[in-house]
């Protein structure tokens, strides 16, 4: 009875709440303790880690090291070079950056392939290790489609030039390859479709054009070849100054004009036009390939009736 009495209220009333909850009071400071402790292991096993990758990755160096990029076993003696143009095979190992005596596993294989892929003649570079002690290099240069010629640039007061026109060599793909004379033939350009009309701002060695007045171009010179359209055709060049426009100069100087798009039908209606029956020994002086149906077509006088057309006289 006494008890009862004398006996805490608080006390009672929380016993009475939650008869089954322990009374454990965990002080700040032995949490704040528990956290870094764990904090600093954390960071010692993570440095630790470390320590012994970084480690194994040296070891695994200096093996490397001494298992090859030092051994004279795998010191190169030969270079193969596999060629299909007309780069020498000093040139392409200049340009490649490699000499005998280097060691096969010391020299960087994508390094040099993107060397030789960077010169404008080479359209693709395989690099081979041939162990123990030769290295292997196959090119295959970019053969030119066309020979192509920029307009030259004229001061707008004194109408003198500023830039005189300048001749180019470009693949299939439409790289710049490497400059030619305009005013001279050579081997490299005797035999080679001409374009003229290039912007020269747009020129780059070893980059594409890629305006779409020079690739239809090239592609309209791509399509020429076919060999049921490649005989009755004599042209010299193919204009690209008109904008959205090719026009092809025959050798008698006759202009045919093309639209930038779907030239296959386009050389069709020219073919149909040249082989015509009705229109057997003229020569086109314009056509407007452009016009789906009845193209305009106008022609030179007729060769029996004009020698100077049999010559190549005649220029409009």
């Amino acid at each position: 009875m006494f008890e009862r009495l004398f006996k805490n209220p608080r006390e009672s009333r929380r016993k009475q709440r939650d008869p089954y909850r322990l009374n454990v009071k965990v002080r700040a400071p032995h949490r704040t303790q528990a956290q870094l402790g764990k904090a600093v292991m954390s960071l010692a096993v993570l440095l630790t880690i470390g320590l012994v990758s970084y480690g194994s990755f040296r070891a695994f160096q200096y093996f490397v090291q001494q298992a090859f990029t030092t051994n004279a076993k795998y010191n190169i003696t030969a270079i193969q070079v596999e060629n299909d143009g007309g780069l020498s095979r000093e040139e392409i190992v200049t340009l490649a950056g490699v000499r005998e005596g280097q060691n096969l596993y010391a020299v960087d294989l994508g390094a040099i392939r993107g060397t030789l892929e960077s010169n404008p003649m080479i359209r693709r570079a395989e690099i081979h290790r041939v162990l123990p002690d030769k290295l292997r290099i196959v090119v295959s240069e970019r053969v030119p489609a066309a020979q192509f010629f920029t307009r030259a640039l004229y001061d707008g007061a004194t109408r003198r030039v500023i830039t005189p026109p300048m001749g180019y060599l470009i693949g299939s793909d439409g790289v710049v390859m490497k400059p030619v004379n305009p005013f001279a033939v050579s081997k490299d350009t005797a035999r080679l479709p001409l374009l003229t009309g290039v912007e020269p701002g747009e020129i780059k060695l070893g980059q594409p054009l890629s305006g779409a007045q020079v690739l239809s171009g090239l592609n309209l010179i791509h399509l020429c070849q076919s060999p049921d359209i490649a005989p009755l055709l004599d042209y010299e060049r193919i204009d690209l100054s008109r904008k959205g426009a090719l026009v092809m100069v025959t050798r008698y100087g006759g202009q045919i004009s093309f639209a930038l798009d779907d030239l296959p039908a386009q050389l069709k209606r020219l073919k149909t036009i040249l082989i015509h029956p009705s229109r057997a020994g003229q020569i086109i002086r314009t056509c407007d390939l452009s016009v789906q149906m009845n193209v305009p077509v106008t022609y030179f006088a007729p060769v029996s009736a004009n020698p100077d057309v049999r010559k190549g006289g005649i220029h409009p």
